[in-house]
C-alpha cells in the first residue's frame, strides 16, 4: 500500500508540473527564430552573435563545409547556452565562392564536379545522380565534425538541396543521433524578410508577427553584414539574385530586423514566447 501511495505521490507531482509547463497551454503562441548559414562568411559570425546577444535569434544552423566553420565553432564553444543545429548541405551556391565536402573527393565522387566542388545549384547535382550511400556518408560525415569540433547540436536541417533519397537519409540520421528536424515538429513557417525589399523588411515582420495565432512557429532568418565580403556573393541561380549586386545589404537588414526594439515590443505585446529545439527535446 505504501508503494502504491507513493507512485500517485509522484504521478500527481508530474501532472502538477505539467500542468505548469508553459508548453501545455493552448492559447500560447510559441516562436523559433532560426538563423541559417552561420559559417558561411565571416560576416555571419559577426552577425549571428549580435543577433544573439541582442536580438530575438534563438538558433543557428553550421554550415559544416563552408570555409568560416571553424572560426563559427570556437564561437559556439564560448557560447554553450545557444541552441545550435547542423546544416546539412549538398550544394555550395555562390558564384566564385565555391565549397567541397567534408570527406575525400574519391569517397563522394557523385556529390563533386571533375574539380571536388560541391555543384552550384540542386539541378546540376541531380543530374550527375549522386548516390545515397555518398549522401548519408556526406551528412554523416558533417555531423561528425560538428561533434569533433565541440559542438552539441541540438537539431539538424538541410541547405538549399533536398529530394526523396536526401529526405530519407535525413530523418534515418535524425533517428540516429537523436535529432529532431527543424521544420518537422509541428512548426508552421511563419515569417520571412529574405526576399522583401531592404527597406521593407521591417515592415513586413512587424505584420507578420502580429498576425501569428496561438501555436509552434518557425521564423528562418539569414543574419549577416554588409562588407565587401558579403556585397561580392551572388547566387548562381538567378531566380534568387538581388538586383544590384550581392547579399550585404539584405542580410544586415535581417540583422537589423532581428535586433530591432520594433521587433521586440511586437514579440513582448503579442506575449510571444521565443523557445528552441533544446527546450523542445
Amino acid at each position: 500500500m505504501k508503494r502504491n501511495a507513493f507512485i500517485f505521490f509522484l504521478l500527481g507531482v508530474v501532472l502538477v508540473s505539467f500542468s505548469m509547463s508553459p508548453f501545455c497551454h493552448a492559447e500560447d503562441i510559441r516562436l523559433i527564430v532560426r538563423g541559417d548559414d552561420l559559417g558561411m562568411t565571416q560576416g555571419s559570425i559577426a552577425a549571428f552573435e549580435k543577433s544573439f546577444k541582442e536580438g530575438v535569434l534563438t538558433c543557428a544552423s553550421l554550415l559544416v563545409v563552408a570555409p568560416w566553420f571553424e572560426a563559427a565553432t570556437d564561437l559556439l564553444r564560448r557560447n554553450p547556452g545557444w541552441c545550435i543545429g547542423v546544416h546539412l548541405s549538398l550544394v555550395g551556391e555562390w558564384q566564385g565562392y565555391r565549397w567541397r565536402p567534408v570527406l575525400p573527393w574519391s569517397r563522394v565522387s557523385s556529390l563533386v564536379d571533375a574539380d571536388g566542388f560541391l555543384f552550384p545549384a540542386p539541378g546540376e547535382l541531380w543530374s550527375n545522380k549522386p548516390k545515397p550511400e555518398e549522401i548519408e556518408a556526406e551528412f554523416r560525415a558533417q555531423i561528425d565534425l560538428a561533434l569533433k569540433k565541440g559542438v552539441k547540436p541540438q537539431y539538424i536541417d538541410l541547405h538549399y538541396a533536398a529530394n526523396d533519397d536526401v529526405e530519407k537519409i535525413t530523418r534515418k540520421l535524425s533517428k540516429e543521433y537523436g535529432l529532431p528536424i527543424s521544420g518537422t515538429l509541428g512548426e508552421n513557417y511563419a515569417i520571412s524578410v529574405y526576399k522583401a525589399p531592404v527597406d521593407r523588411k521591417l515592415g513586413v515582420a512587424l505584420r507578420l508577427i502580429d498576425q501569428l495565432t496561438p501555436g509552434l512557429w518557425l521564423w528562418v532568418a539569414h543574419p549577416g553584414i554588409e562588407s565587401p565580403e558579403h556585397n561580392a556573393l551572388v547566387h548562381s541561380s538567378p531566380e534568387d539574385r538581388f538586383t544590384g549586386g550581392g547579399v550585404g545589404r539584405h542580410r544586415a537588414a535581417e540583422t537589423d530586423v532581428l535586433t530591432s526594439r520594433e521587433v521586440k515590443d511586437a514579440i513582448a505585446r503579442k506575449k510571444i514566447r521565443l523557445t528552441t529545439y533544446r527546450e523542445l527535446r
